[in-house]
């Protein structure tokens, strides 16, 4: 009787151990799998500067390792944040339950091999992106990249469009209503043509933006440009549709 009790007590613990064990590992694997995708459809996704594709964008997550992850939209403030796993108590729990008191043991020693218990809380994932015309206070969004509306350029110009008047006039009323803020003007090419006259179309892309925000009322002394050419693509990718995308100019708000 004594032996049937100690077989039916090992069974038990080994089928808590493997409970256990199966739940850490189905765990492992959801806890690693994150989905960028903000409320803003299409965003550009980059992890650690790279650039992963428009959101939905699936990260998996290694438990010991940190990532950067930068959201871009054209008319939105970029978002960065950091995505880094972390012990998760449900998961915790949840395995102390499943592996019962012979269990735990194993729980621990999984956990501390693995890092299983480590996770993403994907609420803290930012969902959404702030429009540039609806920030009440740029001292909020200081350093944060963000584009306009139509302000793209066509080949080897520096013309500013007119579909973009009305969006650089909000923008300069921004600037009239919190005028201890300066805002800087990055000016932007595509990878065709040399390098130098890419140096001074971007620069002359951003004098150009400059120009249009004094004319509009906003001090000069308080408008910052310069041009990088060719060299901070936002896609890196040789089709026309990358090239538009970089025939731009970007602005970002300072003290």
């Amino acid at each position: 009787m004594k032996r049937i009790i100690k077989s039916a007590l090992l069974i038990a613990g080994a089928t808590a151990m493997l409970a256990s064990c199966a739940t850490l590992a189905k765990q492992h694997k959801k806890g690693h799998s994150v989905t960028l995708d903000p409320e803003q459809k299409g965003a550009l996704v980059f992890v650690n500067g790279e650039y992963k594709g428009k959101s939905p964008v699936v990260l998996d997550v290694k438990p010991k390792e940190k990532y950067e992850v930068t959201y871009l939209k054209k008319s939105y403030l970029s978002k960065t944040f950091n995505v880094q796993s972390k012990v998760l108590k449900k998961w915790v729990i949840k395995d102390i339950f499943a592996g019962a008191a012979i269990g735990a043991p194993v729980t621990l020693l999984v956990d501390h091999l693995t890092g299983a218990w480590k996770g993403v809380d994907e609420k803290t994932i930012p969902k959404t992106l702030t429009h540039w015309s609806k920030v009440e206070n740029p001292n909020d969004y200081l350093n944060q990249l963000f584009q306009i509306e139509d302000l793209y350029f066509e080949t080897g110009s520096s013309t500013i469009k007119t579909s973009s008047y009305t969006n650089l006039d909000k923008l300069a009323a921004i600037l009239n209503n919190y005028n201890t803020i300066k805002l800087k003007i990055h000016g932007h090419t595509d990878k065709t043509g040399s390098v130098e006259l890419n140096q001074k179309l971007s620069k002359a892309r951003a004098e150009a933006v400059k120009k249009y925000l004094t004319a509009k009322g906003v001090s000069a002394d308080r408008l910052m440009s310069e041009g990088h050419g060719s060299s901070i693509p936002v896609i890196n990718e040789d089709n026309e549709a990358a090239y538009k995308y970089n025939r731009r100019v970007e602005f970002e708000y300072s003290l």
